[in-house]
């Protein structure tokens, strides 16, 4: 997830949704593509095996 640019706010917002204080449906329509892919990049290291 760090090699992408992200704003601020959309980390907070992922942040926020990660935590169970919203849901994605409650994130500003604005930056929910962001927000969303963030989501998606978190799922997919946390699927990754650990080395």
């Amino acid at each position: 997830m760090l090699d992408k640019k992200f704003s601020a706010l959309s980390a907070i917002y992922a942040a926020n949704v990660i935590d169970g204080g919203r849901t994605i449906d409650e994130v500003p329509a604005i930056i929910r593509p962001q927000v969303q892919e963030i989501l998606d990049d978190s799922k997919k290291e946390d699927a990754a095996p650990q080395a």
